[in-house]
């Protein structure tokens, strides 16, 4: 019997230390539980402060008595909803706190999302300090995300570089494009439409000469209508889709002969962008054109013809449905 004594004194032990880890475990659980309920009650108390500032209806200083942090949590949540006057409104009332400067710390965060999210506040700061902030994470930061989302609050504060360093920045030219890519060409065209059409002239592949031909048309420029008609004639059809792209974004008269000649492209997704081209610019020249495409091969290009033809000649569907 002497002989178990140290098993059972050893059980003991053990079951006591397993009782007191999970005893420890749910009383840390219950604290978390707590604390995470008490940061969120705080978080709608410093929410409903500045909606009630944002409104007129409280002391300028009332946020102060909050932290910084926690107050940046607020502000960042609502500038995501609020709109127009009311966002405006909220972001001088954060500077005011001197969350601009809290804004500018966080963003050399080594917490990515952190960056991202000061990122996001600079942009509706729009200081020349917050605009000068993002370009150098746009140009150095170690993240690329952080680096993409530095370049659009530039494109949406009007302040990105010009389109060459942004491709080289962002190593643009070392991978195919994108959807982003394309997004920040475009955003770049109103300003930068010259060096867009310099681009075109370094040894580009043929999808990047594409997607540039794309964006000049975004420049609204009428003077670069005769170089959208010359990349409409490239042997490339993805080449020839974006001038036809472009063409229906420039919105100019002089494109109408070479985008209604392109509705008889021998590749159908040309005559696709050409039938969606000839509807955004409104071409009722190409009404005929359109008719007859509505017997093509491709079930795309006839689609697009038809609802083409929607749009300029709504007469003429419904006369041709009451013959059928």
């Amino acid at each position: 019997m002497s002989a178990l004594w140290p098993i059972i004194l050893g059980s003991g032990w053990i079951v006591g230390a397993i009782l007191t880890i999970f005893a420890v475990l749910v009383l840390r659980r219950f604290l978390d539980e707590r604390s995470a309920d008490a940061r969120k009650k705080e978080d709608a108390r410093i929410t409903r402060s500045y909606l009630r500032r944002v409104a007129g209806h409280s002391p300028e200083d009332e946020g102060k008595r909050w932290s910084a942090s926690r107050r940046l949590v607020a502000v960042s949540h609502l500038q995501s909803l609020l709109r127009g006057g009311d966002r405006s409104r909220l972001m001088q009332i954060a500077e005011f706190d001197g969350l601009l400067t809290e804004t500018l710390r966080r963003s050399t965060s080594l917490r990515v999302s952190n960056r991202v999210d000061a990122i996001r506040l600079m942009q509706r700061f729009g200081s020349e300090a917050c605009i000068a902030r993002l370009r150098q994470m746009m140009a150095r930061d170690r993240s690329y995300r952080v680096r993409l989302e530095a370049a659009f609050a530039l494109a949406a504060t009007s302040a990105l570089p010009p389109p060459r360093e942004t491709m080289r920045v962002l190593a643009m030219l070392e991978r195919p494009p994108n959807r982003l890519d394309m997004a920040l060409l475009r955003a770049s065209a109103a300003e930068y439409s010259d060096q867009l059409v310099l681009l075109l002239q370094d040894d580009l592949s043929e999808r990047w000469h594409a997607q540039l031909v794309d964006a000049i048309g975004w420049s609204r420029n009428p003077s670069v209508a005769p170089l959208l008609e010359e990349a409409a004639k490239r042997s490339s059809s993805e080449i020839r889709c974006a001038a036809l792209r472009a063409a229906s974004k420039l919105g100019q008269p002089s494109v109408e002969e070479w985008v209604t000649a392109r509705l008889s492209d021998p590749e159908s997704e040309v005559r696709v962008q050409a039938a969606n081209a000839c509807a955004a610019l409104g071409l009722k020249s190409a009404v005929d054109a359109l008719t007859h495409l509505r017997k093509d091969e491709h079930l795309w290009v006839r689609l697009r013809a038809e609802q083409a033809l929607e749009q300029l000649a709504p007469d003429l569907l419904t006369v041709t449905g009451q013959a059928a």
